[in-house]
């Protein structure tokens, strides 16, 4: 009767599982910044409209009688970013598919869809000809603008460190969570610049 027990004893004890290791970290984060974002644009927005409310309570023209506003220029910049948000959502259904070389043409595309938007909106503000300090519009706009034009940035930068793993093979179906962190970010650049282009520049010269 000892011997069986003997034996039982000189077993091996099992190896203790690995710990998993935490998962989804990054895009967590990610959705923290994008909240973050929105209360920033948020309160951006609610300072612009109380300047104009202001303006108008004052007998001011809300718009500078010397600024035109470059209507087709803005509605074509903001099509073409609505259109990155596409193209960025391709990519990650690449990844999904192990679609290396397309996921490398979306990336490829919502980079340069992107830097379209940003040329044709440096190109509205150098046909506005606006000082930022030169009046209640000019000063809000800009804020408003140039904010939402450094979160275009920030959202690029993210998708070129996403190209450059790409191209390493990094990435595929069970590890995509910096591609759609990625692209989730440029997905809130996107609806950002959707509610400024409504709140801005369509409410106050129309599409």
């Amino acid at each position: 009767m000892s011997a069986p027990s003997t034996a039982a004893g000189m077993l091996p004890a099992l190896a203790p599982a690995p710990e998993r290791g935490r998962r989804n970290v990054l895009l967590v984060g990610t959705l923290f910044a994008v909240a973050a974002g929105t209360t920033l644009f948020g309160g951006l927005l609610a300072s612009y409209f109380s300047a104009r409310e202001v303006a108008r309570a004052a007998g001011e023209a809300w718009v500078p009688q010397d600024v035109v506003l470059p209507n087709v220029p803005l509605f074509v910049g903001y099509l073409t970013l609505l259109m990155s948000s596409v193209t960025a959502q391709w990519s990650v259904s690449a990844i999904n598919g192990r679609d290396r070389r397309a996921a490398y043409v979306a990336l490829g595309l919502t980079l340069v869809l992107g830097l379209a938007f940003v040329n044709a909106l440096s190109f509205s503000w150098s046909q506005l000809g606006m000082v930022a300090e030169a009046s209640r519009f000019a000063t809000t706009v800009y804020a408003v603008t140039v904010t939402h034009l450094l979160v275009v940035i920030a959202a690029h930068v993210a998708l070129v460190v996403v190209g450059f793993r790409a191209l390493g093979g990094q990435f595929s179906p069970d590890n995509r969570e910096m591609v759609v962190s990625a692209v989730t970010f440029w997905h809130f650049s996107v609806a950002v610049g959707l509610v400024v282009w409504y709140s801005i520049w369509f409410l106050v010269g129309g599409p």
